[in-house]
């Protein structure tokens, strides 16, 4: 993961099964296993520091998914909110690589539903290359 070895990224947060960088417009998280509510909550919390940061500038996400990367049904619920709320925030669209889950079907569906329901784009990706080339055309840079 490119973004998280730059050495202009900003390491926000690592809190166990994630992390969270920023690059020029771009917000980085990398997680991965089972997220429950309580999870997602935590993880919301510290993506609302680093969206405040941004100061209602326009940005984008790039989420890298690894192993199991699910999200239980109260975790779903928990990150539809996070979500509606980066979107009144700046949160423009969204990339997610999910080439090193082991249950792309079932992630992509997840989150698919999510950004759909938040009105939001979300580009899906098996590779970063690909990702971040989107991202460029899209008009954010890192």
């Amino acid at each position: 993961m490119k973004i998280f070895s730059n050495p202009n990224a900003t390491l926000k947060s690592k809190y166990g099964q994630y992390q969270i960088a920023v690059l020029g417009s771009i917000v980085g998280v990398s997680a991965e296993g089972i997220a429950d509510g309580s999870a997602i909550e935590r993880y919301a919390r510290d993506m609302m520091d680093v969206i405040n940061s941004f100061g209602g500038n326009h940005w984008a996400f790039l989420g890298f998914l690894h192993g199991s990367a699910l999200l239980t049904k109260a975790g779903e619920t928990e990150l539809q909110r996070s979500i509606e709320w980066r979107a009144k925030h700046g949160m423009a669209l969204g990339a997610l690589v999910i080439g090193d889950t082991t249950v792309q079907p079932i992630v992509r569906a997840q989150f698919q539903r999510i950004y759909d329901n938040a009105g939001l784009e979300l580009g899906i990706f098996t590779n970063e290359e690909d990702a971040i080339e989107w991202l460029n055309g899209k008009g954010f840079e890192s």
